[in-house]
């Protein structure tokens, strides 16, 4: 599978998904990712650019909803590479009153992964494999008016050829789209 395919995939569920919702913002996210595997850090580097999409405006929720969102995350360095994409589907909760201009949320979910690597593990050993899996992922945030989000999430992803790909992100979310 190609990533342009997964991608693709991808965003058309998304679509699906954000087609049942109604007076809310789609957007995108930036941010950092933090890996938590010691040889990645070593060979990548501690931070890497993270990417994403999804439903912004948490008050759309009212109370406790499905959400569905996708993150991408990505980095090079000295030969060494690893691009990883998850699409999960979950539980968000909105925390305090519907209507105001802040409004934090949690939100717990799962999906699948994409991984995409090529890392020296060691001077003599290289590893390097295109790997479809299991995502999970837990987040924190608050909303803030109707386009625009601060989070923080962990990303639970598998294990391959003793590599560990979960980590955890920091992102900007902004509402480009209103469905």
């Amino acid at each position: 599978m190609t990533h342009g395919r997964f991608v693709a995939g991808t965003l058309a569920l998304a679509m699906a998904v954000s087609a049942l919702a109604q007076d809310n913002y789609g957007g995108v996210s930036v941010g950092f990712f933090l890996p938590s595997d010691s040889t990645l850090r070593d060979r990548l580097g501690a931070s890497w650019f993270s990417f994403g999409a999804s439903r912004i405006k948490v008050d759309g929720y009212k109370k406790r909803n499905i959400g569905f969102d996708w993150n991408g995350f990505s980095k090079e360095r000295d030969g060494n590479k690893v691009f990883m994409l998850a699409g999960s589907i979950g539980l968000v909760q909105p925390i305090g009153m519907a209507g105001n201009m802040t409004r934090p949320y949690f939100a717990v979910r799962g999906g699948l992964s994409y991984i995409d690597y090529a890392v020296d593990v060691t001077g003599v050993r290289r590893e390097s494999a295109k790997r479809i899996g299991f995502n999970a992922n837990a987040e924190v945030g608050i909303n803030v008016g109707e386009r625009f989000t601060v989070s923080a999430r962990y990303d639970v992803m598998p294990s391959y050829d003793g590599l560990n790909f979960s980590g955890f992100s920091v992102q900007l979310q902004y509402g480009l789209v209103r469905f």
